[in-house]
């Protein structure tokens, strides 16, 4: 299970949009659920208590992996809704929970009021950030599957700037299977349209960052993924030779597993034959110095 935690100013459209087709009510709390105008005005109701608060509209969603779909009644997705929102500090308000089955993955809809029944604004600090470590407590106290690192992300979903930070995590992780420094790095990315750009230190040449570019987003290399510092990369360059010839058939494996493009495949090969052939070059010179010596 993971969330998504959105905020809004309206609730008429937040609550037209989950109760479109294929949805059902799972579970509510101080609304009249006769229609999405009833529900609509008794939020709205409420929201005058506190009309200074200018997005009094909570959305998250939860979504759960097709390995659950067996197990996922809508009592036991209610109940482990009422129990994030409780950890969350999230309770004393208004909330409505919908349930969609337009897509393969079950997923509950819940709009809250951020204005609680007391005219008090229900904080929303560091609320992303508790909502990750919860997820994966629930997960572990439920047996819910969890997908595990960004392989496991829907990328045809992905739209603007997440979609250039994957794209960019992607060619990354490619790249690092066979790029031996960074000028191979910065070759291959530019073949999949991602720039490098290095941050130096103040009147001096030495490199203290990288970020990296794609259809206009940049992203430090920390924020695309924490193994992606420069620090860490420049590290993997300097510590550890590529061995490519060991891993080309995992490789192929794992870029057919995150859409590689045939093309992308050649040039990985054409890499890895070089560096094989390299390697050949420098064992005949070798055997070559040696029988001379015999003689």
């Amino acid at each position: 299970m993971v969330a998504k935690i959105i905020e809004g100013k309206h609730f008429g459209g937040c609550v037209g949009y989950v109760l479109k087709d294929r949805s059902e009510i799972i579970h509510a709390e101080g609304l009249r659920t006769t229609s999405a105008r009833t529900i609509t005005q008794d939020f709205n109701l409420q929201r005058k208590l506190n009309p200074r608060l200018g997005k009094a509209v909570g959305h998250i969603v939860l979504s759960w992996s097709e390995h659950d779909k067996g197990k996922l009644t809508n009592r036991l997705m209610a109940g482990v809704a009422l129990e994030y929102l409780k950890s969350l500090d999230i309770d004393n308000t208004q909330y409505l929970m919908v349930r969609h089955h337009d897509r393969k993955h079950d997923h509950v809809h819940i709009v809250y009021n951020r204005v609680d029944n007391q005219g008090k604004t229900i904080a929303n600090s560091n609320l992303r950030f508790r909502s990750v470590k919860l997820c994966k407590q629930l997960n572990s106290k439920y047996g819910f599957y969890q997908a595990s690192g960004k392989e496991k992300v829907n990328r045809g979903r992905l739209k603007g700037a997440d979609k250039a930070k994957y794209e960019i995590h992607d060619a990354l992780k490619t790249a690092l299977r066979a790029c031996g420094d960074w000028k191979q790095l910065e070759s291959y990315l530019k073949y999949k349209g991602v720039a490098i750009q290095y941050k130096k230190k103040a009147n001096s040449d030495e490199v203290q960052g990288v970020s990296f570019s794609k259809s206009g987003y940049t992203f430090k290399g920390s924020e695309v993924d924490r193994s992606l510092s420069y620090g860490k990369i420049d590290r993997l360059f300097n510590g550890q030779e590529v061995q490519q010839s060991a891993e080309t058939d995992t490789n192929l494996t794992n870029h057919q597993a995150i859409g590689i493009s045939p093309m992308g495949l050649a040039m990985d090969a054409m890499v890895s034959l070089l560096d094989i052939g390299i390697a050949h070059d420098q064992d005949d010179d070798a055997i070559k110095r040696k029988n001379r010596n015999r003689r």
